[in-house]
């Protein structure tokens, strides 16, 4: 300690409890001040691809995000009323400015227009709704990696606000960095941290540190075994991954050298997300996860050595099954630990089925960017492709407590069984999340044939093996299969339908269920926001006095490619 002032990590401590009105008095905002930089002498590379229609958009004047939009054209959003909470913190985090980047010259001139105007309102100050740390963090890391234009071709005479505005967010992230609880919002942080510390920031290797220390710690906490993200989602995990990626290429071209638990981590997330990878290249719809872009997801993999692909996770609870040009993704884990639950699904045993480009079975899914409404339908049994007892959840939620977040899910236990033949995959696998209201376990099994024109399925809402019946009552359930928005159902029989993808062959889905309907549903995974689908739906009651291999506990059904 120089001079009688703290270092920053000592403030650290006094600060991990300091409240918003604190940070507002004259005496944090004195901390934040030093010396600034007088230029960017090195940008971070983000190997995540922009959407070209969407940055188009925004250039325009346009703003949407996810399921709402400002109701006014805006070059500059800033003044116009959001439509709600959300959409204002989707706004200052930036984490749209890698689309507007991707739209070329015209989008280099509107990302300059929009920094200098978030700058002039809300920069030379500490802002407490926009500056909260975990949007400072975002905010940063999209700076430093898509808006290299405000600083180097904006208004010349801006340049000294935008540098200075730049460095106080840096300083005040790095204070606050340790109240970040959200897991994402850690490993964004940093790698912000790590961008501005190798910026050329006058305190820039305090800064990336600080970054490092917080990336070790999320690498030795966050990360599975097999190397699936604890969230058990595989956007969060694309998401993390890329951060990563980010960080280690700014310290390789600084000459440092990358922390291990960071080297470690990396290959092993690119092996896992190529097992989520679907036929369409998008990823599997898992856990507040949404498909993601196929080009962000090829360029993210490219960027790691190739490795022996597999086909199941047991750690992070995930089987998938591929043959020709069909893949399915089936989920047989439980819920993920209390700390990365707020956006997991009760969804086990759901799977998702494409067919080349074409996505055929799919989960209602989610979205990072959706309102918090729309998330929270998502997450309920019934939005899955998989089996519900009486309309119940296959998970019980927590109580959300004041200041905790969103509720997580605890359970259920799930048992899982992989055969590999000659023929053909088979994924026998259970789980008792009704047990305990209803006394029935959902027994799935699920075969693809090795040609990948065939699969077969079994559902049972099933007594215990070995369990006593006394006091099982019969319990309606229902086998939801829930249809991408482009696939078109044709029933063609009271047991039998078509359905036909925009690109790829037909297929014929027929049951032994005694009753057949074809419902409304929606889909909340794709890139433009809700979309309206529809689902089948397989209806039966249970027998308790019925073993559970035989109608009505069991429904059968089969999935024929249409020569």
């Amino acid at each position: 300690m120089a001079g009688g002032v703290l270092p920053p990590r000592a403030w650290r401590g006094l600060l991990a409890a300091a409240s918003e009105e604190w940070r507002a008095t004259p005496f944090y905002r004195m901390m934040l001040r030093g010396a600034d930089p007088e230029a960017i002498t090195q940008w971070g590379r983000d190997v995540r691809v922009g959407d070209f229609a969407r940055g188009m958009d925004i250039v325009r004047g346009s703003w949407r995000i996810a399921s709402e939009k400002l109701p006014v054209m805006a070059p500059a959003p800033w003044s116009a009323p959001p439509p709600s909470l959300h959409f204002a913190a989707r706004l200052h985090s930036f984490s749209w400015l890698i689309d507007v980047a991707s739209v070329g010259v015209s989008g280099q001139e509107a990302a300059a227009v929009l920094i200098d105007s978030w700058v002039e309102g809300f920069g030379r100050d500490f802002h407490a709704a926009a500056w909260a740390p975990e949007l400072v963090a975002e905010r940063l890391f999209a700076w430093l990696c898509h808006g290299r234009a405000a600083f180097e071709q904006g208004d010349p005479l801006r340049r000294p606000d935008l540098l200075r505005s730049f460095a106080r967010q840096a300083r005040h992230l790095q204070l606050a960095v340790q109240d970040l609880r959200e897991p994402l919002s850690r490993v964004k942080a940093g790698a912000a941290l790590v961008l501005a510390g190798v910026s050329g920031i006058p305190d820039g290797e305090r800064l990336r540190e600080e970054g490092e220390e917080t990336l070790e710690e999320a690498c030795a906490s966050q990360f599975l075994s097999d190397g699936g993200h604890q969230s058990r989602s595989p956007q969060a995990l694309l998401e993390v991954y890329c951060d990563l990626l980010a960080a280690d290429d700014a310290l390789v071209r600084q000459g440092l050298e990358t922390p291990r638990l960071v080297r470690e981590a990396l290959p092993r997330a690119a092996a896992m997300l190529r097992l989520f990878r679907m036929s369409d290249g998008k990823l599997f719809c898992a856990n507040g996860g949404a498909e993601g872009s196929v080009e962000s997801l090829e360029a993210a993999l490219r960027e790691a050595a190739k490795a022996r692909e597999y086909n199941f996770a047991t750690t992070s609870g995930y089987q998938r099954l591929a043959a020709g040009d069909v893949v399915l993704m089936m989920d047989v884990g439980g819920a993920p630990a209390p700390a990365y639950g707020e956006r997991a699904h009760a969804g086990a045993l759901s799977f998702e089925l494409s067919c080349g480009p074409d996505r055929i079975i799919v989960n209602v899914g989610s979205g990072m960017e959706l309102l918090p409404e729309w998330r929270a339908a998502g997450r309920a049994t019934n939005g899955h492709s998989t089996l519900v007892i009486d309309d119940a959840l296959s998970a019980v939620f927590s109580q959300r407590r004041a200041g905790r977040g969103a509720a997580h899910p605890i359970g259920p236990i799930v048992g899982q069984k992989r055969t590999e033949e000659d023929d053909g995959v088979l994924i026998d696998a259970h789980h008792d999340g009704y047990r305990a209201q209803y006394g029935y376990l959902h027994r799935r099994r699920v075969f693809l044939s090795s040609d990948g024109k065939q699969m077969w399925g079994q559902d049972a809402a099933a007594p215990p093996l070995g369990g006593a019946r006394a006091g099982l009552k019969p319990a309606a359930f229902a086998v939801r299969f829930h249809l991408h928005p482009l696939v078109r159902a044709e029933r063609s029989d009271v047991h039998q339908m078509t359905l036909t993808p925009p690109n790829g062959p037909a297929w014929n889905f027929v049951t032994d269920a005694r009753r057949m309907e074809i419902e409304h549903s929606i889909y909340l995974s794709g890139n433009t926001g809700p979309q309206r689908a529809r689902q089948i739906v397989l209806y039966g009651v249970t027998d308790p006095s019925a073993p559970e291999d035989r109608s009505p506990n069991l429904v059968k059904w089969k999935l024929a490619r249409v020569a």
